[in-house]
């Protein structure tokens, strides 16, 4: 059709067809098929270069799936423009390239094709960019080397510029080089190796690893320098550039780079400060295949050079895997004879440090060795939780403070909504008027949500009507509805319940459970206080709110003081005469222990029914609206917003707290919820602690997240600086659910061993859980164990612990020469040496 079409006639179709396609409605990019159809005919009709780069780089035109055709049409109504206008399009288009989208996703190949095209045509040279090579690695079509025009000059990006190690990887070599001109079709990268130099490749390659880089980013020329197998007399010219490597590149680099190295020291053995450099950037890493490669080639390359290979050694003596400390210790053994004043040493020096096995075998080689120095264990010290703000004091700062969170209702913690409610129960009157002008932006319909949208409840009830006691009705069947939401996790009930009634006590002169401590604890002197001036004011709390703040009371709470008369403080006084809510049994603990044992089993807790946590309660306990509490209810609908608010619900009561949550943790090795703040504030908290605690701080510790691991670490410390941390429970649920596969135990060690080094001693989490880990002879270990085991090794020799663990004897391990096996032993030997 354009081609029938006069100057005139495409002029019209160019000023008409932008509105054209708005008027068709594409709703997403990539899923119509008249986008080629629309892009050829703006091609053909628009009269400036950019305008039809533009046009053909339209976010609602681009496809993923396209045969070329588009790019042959485009090309084809393109053929009578000028060729400096033809050049100025392809420059424009290339321009337009994303390299994050051609990595990401593929990117969209019409416009790289249409600019080749051009080029191609006009016989331009391509630009040598790292955007044009990638989408040329993605769109190329299948030819020969010879009749490809961009590969002589985009071969070389691949090597000078990173970035393109992702798109690569579709053109992995798959045979060596002596084959490759006996295959009928080769993939780009044997192309190059047919084609190109080697020792450009090899180069290229060594280059690209200096560079850095791990991954996607260095597979394929890692591959590449494997299919190219350099020979030992190609090699010793790059020996230097290989040996750089062998500090910090990643493994597979490293791997490589040590194979050459190792190559040309049988072709010729290192000059000694080579060799020396190679040792000390060899044992300097940590990965346990490279360091036992290492020592083995030292071992087997002793011959006339012992005595270095000794010093070598040394420096293995101090790394923290005990299959390595051994083999080091052999080697050094081994060569002891060659070894000169100066160099035995120090090896006793070095040896100081080890295992008693081991500095007992490196005694016996080169004489006495020193008795480690007592090793100071760091202090732990509780750290009180922090103070609140204060109150909000007057209208003006309330109406500043309330407008900021409404802007963003769920990013506020717990205890800033807290203080916004209070402050709006005080003062919400007096900036009536001002935020009935905020009403139309921000009073948003009464939600179903938990706690976090409590401003938002209170701020309606000022704000959405001018009869209140319409209002106070509809406030009140909420109220009456709550319980109704069986759904729904106790705590949520509750804490939606205390916004809704605070909602009915605008103008009270105080909210009475309002915390004054980050833990979620209400000062009793302040408690007192606004008990008063609420009977001074002739006013009674709401039993919700009177119920908070009961649970809020630290445990040593004291007596109220004389003269108060109302109905809440003789409440009050009930409660703290019958000792208030009392700690769990021994019955929780046996209905927590089923539950954690279906979850275990796949059952999980949904499905366990409710637990009612204190089956026998004193009858003059006035519990009242927060009876509920003591139930834990299944949960059907995966996490609950509102759980990082419980810990402040029952702040004297952290186990009780556990168990609601323990119906929300099965997802949070995976999922992101926070779990890091909610344990640390479940340990800020106070009360006995058990297995619910355990389950709770364990899949927190389990968690693929780094920032919540971070937080559970802080709170795994908090607990144990307060001696509150449920160790035996948390090494039993540890061994049940790796074993289960509910979680990673690598994960979980690498917390513990941060603890450990921050001054915990979890030696009765490692001897609860290591009995229940060791694996039958039949079965292989879980993997982290045997970090688990050095850990163990670790804290014992911290802490001097000399308590045999029995298991150790009685198992029969798959293999003796495992890494298990020497785990295990060593820390036997520790545990029985002197």
């Amino acid at each position: 059709m354009l081609g029938g079409l006069d100057d005139a006639e495409r002029k019209v179709v160019g000023k008409e067809i932008g509105g054209f396609l708005r008027g068709l409605g594409f709703d997403s990019w990539g899923g119509d098929k008249r986008a080629g159809a629309l892009r050829v005919a703006g091609a053909g009709s628009l009269g400036g270069a950019a305008a039809v780069a533009a046009w053909v780089c339209r976010r609602e035109l681009q496809t993923w799936d396209d045969d070329g055709s588009t790019a042959r049409a485009a090309l084809t109504v393109l053929a009578e423009r000028p060729r400096e206008w033809r050049l100025e399009l392809a420059a424009r288009l290339v321009a337009r390239l994303r390299l994050a989208e051609l990595l990401d996703w593929g990117g969209d190949p019409v416009p790289w094709e249409i600019a080749a095209g051009l080029l191609r045509a006009e016989g331009a040279p391509p630009p040598a960019t790292l955007a044009f090579a990638a989408a040329w690695l993605r769109f190329r079509r299948p030819e020969p080397v010879a009749e490809d025009p961009f590969f002589p000059v985009l071969v070389p990006v691949l090597f000078a510029e990173d970035g393109v190690g992702g798109a690569l990887l579709d053109q992995a070599p798959v045979g060596p080089p002596e084959v490759l001109e006996h295959n009928a079709s080769l993939t780009l990268a044997e192309e190059i190796i047919a084609h190109v130099d080697r020792g450009f490749l090899l180069d290229g390659c060594v280059r690209r690893f200096l560079r850095g880089g791990k991954g996607r980013q260095i597979a394929w020329y890692v591959a590449l320098h494997r299919v190219l197998a350099p020979t030992p007399e190609e090699s010793a010219p790059r020996l230097r550039d290989y040996v750089r490597l062998l500090p910090d590149a990643a493994l597979p680099v490293a791997e490589l780079a040590f194979e050459q190295v190792r190559a040309v020291d049988a072709l010729a053995p290192l000059p000694e400060e080579t060799f020396a450099e190679t040792t000390a950037a060899l044992l300097f890493r940590t990965e346990r295949k490279l360091l036992r490669a290492a020592l083995g080639w030292l071992d087997r390359t002793a011959g006339g050079r012992e005595r270095a290979t000794v010093a070598a050694a040394v420096a293995a003596f101090a790394i923290d895997h005990a299959d390595t400390r051994e083999r080091a210790v052999r080697l050094a053994v081994r060569h002891s004879d060659a070894a000169d004043p100066l160099t035995a040493e120090a090896v006793r020096a070095a040896s100081t440090e080890l295992p008693a096995p081991l500095r007992e075998k490196i005694a016996a080689a080169y004489g006495k060795v020193a008795e480690p120095a007592p090793v100071e264990v760091t202090a732990l010290y509780p750290v009180a939780p922090r103070e609140l703000d204060p109150p909000i004091a007057s209208s003006a700062e309330l109406l500043a403070e309330v407008l900021a969170h409404l802007r963003a209702p769920d990013a506020a913690p717990w205890s800033d909504v807290e203080r916004l409610v209070a402050g709006l129960v005080t003062f919400g009157g007096a900036v009536f008027a001002e935020a009935r002008a905020h009403a139309e932006r921000y009073a948003w319909p009464m939600r179903q949500g938990g706690a976090m949208d409590g401003v938002v409840l209170v701020f309606n009830a000022l704000v959405r009507t001018t009869r209140p006691g319409e209002l106070d009705e509809e406030l009140r069947v909420r109220l009456a509805r709550a319980d109704g939401a069986s759904a729904r996790p106790s705590p949520a009930t509750f804490l939606r319940k205390r916004y809704l009634e605070a909602a009915l006590h605008l103008g009270d002169p105080v909210l009475l459970a309002t915390p004054t401590s980050a833990s979620g604890h209400l000062d009793p002197e302040v408690f007192a206080h606004r008990l008063r001036t609420l009977e001074e004011a002739g006013v009674e709390p709401g039993p919700v709110d009177l119920a908070q703040a009961l649970l809020r009371l630290p445990r040593d709470a004291g007596p109220l003081p004389s003269g108060l008369v109302s109905p809440s403080a003789e409440t009050v006084r009930a409660w703290i005469a019958a000792g208030g809510l009392p700690d769990p049994d021994d019955a929780l603990t046996t209905a927590v222990s089923g539950r954690l044992r279906a979850l275990a089993d796949g059952v999980g807790p949904r499905f366990a029914g409710s637990i009612h946590a204190y089956p026998d309660l004193p009858p003059e306990l006035p519990l009242g609206e927060a009876a509920p509490l003591l139930e834990a209810k299944p949960w059907h609908f995966g996490h609950h917003g509102s759980v990082p608010w419980w810990p402040s619900v029952m702040p004297s009561h952290r186990e009780l707290t556990a168990l609601h949550m323990m119906c929300q943790v099965r997802a949070w090795p995976e999922e992101r919820y926070g779990q890091g703040g909610i344990v640390l504030s479940l340990s800020d908290a106070t009360g006995p602690t058990g297995n619910a605690t355990a389950a709770v701080l364990l899949f927190a510790l389990a968690s693929k997240h780094q920032r919540e691991r971070a937080g559970a670490l802080d709170a795994l410390l908090s607990f144990a600086a307060h001696d509150a941390l449920p160790a035996r429970d948390l090494g039993a649920l540890l061994a049940m659910f790796t074993g289960s596969g509910t979680i990673l135990l690598p994960r979980v060690v690498k917390a513990l061993t941060d603890a450990t080094l921050a001054g915990a001693n979890l030696w009765p989490v490692l001897a609860e859980a290591i009995p229940a880990l060791l694996p039958t002879p039949a079965a292989a270990p879980p993997r982290g164990l045997n970090d688990l085991l050095a850990l163990a090794t670790r804290t014992a020799e911290l802490h001097h612990i000399r308590t045999p663990i029995p298991a150790l004897t009685a198992w029969t391990p798959l293999s003796r020469t495992s890494r298990t096996t020497k785990e295990a032993t060593t820390l036997h030997q520790t545990l029985t040496s002197p």
